[in-house]
């Protein structure tokens, strides 16, 4: 198995790299990234075994946290990202990561102030430390235009936390106009998030949102939806199999179904 030295000596020896495509099936010791013309990345692996030392053209990060341990002092966040200063895109799987601290950070102590796409997958949101980090990494990027969140979720059994929109209060985002749910259930942690992002995006033009179930038409479920406070005048609510909620009504795509 190559070492951990000798690949980062091989990426720091190929001074014209633009993209690097690694997968990593066991831990090795930290591999810095020496790449000043890299500008996608797509990892696979322990994130906490990569160090991104010199990538100042890096705009297309994809990260899959495959046998990860994301514990607080093993996994620095800032240090992490520091030198992204040009990231754009970012993808983030948490499906396959072992979480053991009990949060992330609020956010970055620097904005990325690029970055203009997020996909986060396997969001748990009853899980604090994976919600804490998506939060964080959504309020680092104020330039923010599309977001994804693939929420992974069970029942709200057990659930005590939540996500009060007074916890936001410094925060808008003021460049966000798309916004993608996947698998939603519907629940209190997922009825939070979508009420926050409504009420803290001015520019947001369209929400769309991909049960994991069938909901009934007449559910309170919709019907909050439909009644959330929107901070953009412009912003839609469309469902998928349901069509577009507007205030105190819902539109669906079937035929006769109202």
């Amino acid at each position: 198995m190559i070492s951990s030295e000798l690949l980062g000596h091989l990426i720091a020896h190929c001074p014209l790299l633009e993209k690097l495509v690694l997968k990593i099936a066991k831990t090795l010791n930290v591999t810095e990234i020496n790449a000043p013309m890299l500008r996608s990345f797509e990892f696979t692996g322990s994130v906490s075994s990569i160090c991104l030392k010199n990538v100042p053209l890096l705009a297309k990060v994809s990260l899959i946290c495959e046998n990860s341990s994301m514990e607080a002092e093993k996994f620095d966040y800032a240090k992490f990202f520091q030198s992204c200063s040009a990231l754009e895109h970012l993808f983030l799987n948490f499906r396959y990561g072992q979480f053991f601290a009990d949060e992330a950070p609020t956010r970055l102590p620097f904005y990325l102030n690029r970055a203009k796409h997020l996909h986060l997958s396997h969001v748990e949101l009853k899980e604090s430390y994976t919600r804490s980090c998506a939060l964080c990494l959504i309020r680092s990027f104020p330039h923010l235009e599309y977001l994804k969140i693939e929420v992974y979720n069970e029942a709200d059994s057990g659930i005590q936390e939540s996500l009060e929109l007074e916890r936001f209060s410094d925060v808008t985002f003021n460049h966000l106009r798309e916004v993608e749910i996947t698998s939603f259930r519907g629940t209190t942690l997922e009825m939070q998030l979508i009420k926050i992002l409504l009420a803290k995006s001015p520019v947001l033009v369209k929400m769309y949102i991909d049960p994991a179930i069938l909901i009934d038409t007449g559910s309170e479920i919709l019907a909050e939806l439909v009644n959330f406070q929107r901070a953009s005048p412009e912003a839609e609510i469309d469902v998928e199999y349901y069509g577009k909620l507007e205030l105190n009504r819902v539109e669906t795509n079937v035929d006769g179904v109202v």
